[in-house]
């Protein structure tokens, strides 16, 4: 089994998925969210209560976003509705004014 991610990145996910307003859906993960009626909220609090359950935060590095290449991202597979999803998020700027974290995916897990 993958470790975890560090504890402290662990923190700033789940502080920042307190408040959504700096949560932000990239690509197809709004999309997906929308297909499954899932507001940013939705997914936040099942951040929120997968991190406060003390589930595994895997770290990853992204390699299939040209933008985003090679650089960190987290994943966690809560249930939604009763549903295993998958997702994975990237922390921009954390601890600074402008700070967010990118939903990358948030669909369904294969």
């Amino acid at each position: 089994m993958s470790k975890s991610a560090d504890p402290a990145i662990v923190k700033e996910i789940r502080r920042i998925a307190s408040d959504p307003t700096r949560v932000l859906p990239f690509g197809t993960a709004k999309w997906d969210m929308v297909a499954h009626r899932l507001t940013t909220g939705d997914v936040c609090d099942k951040i929120i209560e997968w991190i406060d359950a003390r589930e595994r935060v895997k770290p990853v590095v992204i390699n299939k976003i040209p933008q985003f290449l090679e650089m960190n991202a987290y994943e966690m597979k809560p249930r939604i509705n009763n549903i295993l999803f998958y997702i994975k998020v990237m922390l921009r700027e954390a601890g600074n004014v402008g700070e967010q974290m990118l939903l990358i995916s948030v669909h369904p897990s294969h």
